[in-house]
C-alpha cells in the first residue's frame, strides 16, 4: 500500500453537503411564511375586501377613498423611517388624524414586529442562497438528492402543522388572536375599544381572522408544490443514469 493511498485525507464533503441540505431546507420554509406574511399584509385587494366585507364604511363613516387612503399610509408606516403613525383623513370638518395615542403606540410595536419579519425574510434568504451556492459547488448531484429528501421532510412536516393552525383558527381565532398578541407584545396597548378605537373599528377581528386564512392556505399551497417538487427531485437524481 502506498504512502499516499494510507494518509489520504479524509473526504468530508458528504457530511457538508448533508449538513447544508438540512440548513438550506430547514430555512426555506420560515422564508416562505415570511414572504407570504409582508405579501399578504401590503396586498391592496386584502383591504378592499375588508372594507366590503366588513362594512367598514358604515361602521367609521368614512367614504372608500379615505379608507383606502388610511391603509395606503398604514402600509407606507410599515416600510419608512417614521417612528409613530398619524394617518389623517378628510372629513365632514377638515382633515383629522385618525388614531388616538393608545393605538398610535401599539402600531410602534406592530411596525417592530413587521420589520422583524422582513429581516428574517431578508436573512433567510441569503442563507438559502450562501448554501445552494456552496452545496452545488461542493458535489452538484449529491447536493441536490440530498436536498431533495430534507425538503420532502420538511413540506410534509410544516404543511401539517400550519393545516392544525389553520383549522384551530376556524374553531376559536379568538385564543389564537390572543395568544399571538400575548407572546409578541409586552404590553396591553393592543386592548383597544372595538366600538371606540378606529384601529379596530378599521380592523375587525374578523379580518384578521380571514388575512390569517389567506396566509394560511397559500403557505399549505405552496408546501404542497414544494412536496411535489422535491419528490420529483428526488426520482431524477437518484436515477443514476440522470
Amino acid at each position: 500500500m502506498s504512502l499516499t493511498r494510507r494518509f489520504r485525507t479524509p473526504d468530508t464533503s458528504g457530511w457538508a453537503v448533508l449538513v447544508l441540505g438540512i440548513i438550506f431546507a430547514a430555512c426555506l420554509p420560515i422564508f416562505i411564511i415570511a414572504i407570504n406574511v409582508g405579501y399578504i399584509t401590503h396586498s391592496d385587494w386584502l383591504y378592499t375586501y375588508n372594507w366590503w366585507r366588513n362594512g367598514i364604511p358604515d361602521r367609521t363613516g368614512l367614504p372608500i377613498q379615505e379608507l383606502d387612503s388610511a391603509a395606503d399610509q398604514i402600509k407606507d408606516y410599515f416600510q419608512n423611517d417614521a417612528e409613530r403613525l398619524d394617518v389623517r383623513v378628510n372629513t365632514s370638518r377638515g382633515t383629522a388624524s385618525l388614531f388616538e395615542e393608545r393605538e398610535i403606540l401599539h402600531m410602534i410595536d406592530v411596525k417592530d414586529l413587521m420589520q422583524i419579519v422582513s429581516a428574517v425574510s431578508i436573512w433567510t434568504g441569503i442563507i438559502l442562497a450562501l448554501t445552494a451556492a456552496t452545496g452545488l459547488a461542493i458535489r452538484r448531484h449529491q447536493f441536490w438528492l440530498s436536498l431533495s429528501r430534507w425538503l420532502r421532510y420538511t413540506a410534509l412536516i410544516w404543511g401539517i402543522a400550519i393545516a392544525a393552525i389553520l383549522i384551530i383558527a376556524v374553531i376559536d381565532f379568538t385564543w389564537i388572536f390572543t395568544q399571538f398578541h400575548l407572546l409578541s407584545f409586552a404590553n396591553d396597548l393592543w386592548q383597544l375599544d372595538p366600538f371606540r378605537h378606529y384601529l379596530l373599528l378599521l380592523f375587525p377581528e374578523r379580518f384578521f381572522l380571514e388575512a390569517t386564512l389567506f396566509i394560511a392556505l397559500l403557505t399549505i399551497i405552496e408546501f404542497i408544490g414544494l412536496y411535489v417538487g422535491s419528490r420529483l427531485m428526488e426520482i431524477r437524481f437518484s436515477n443514476p443514469q440522470s
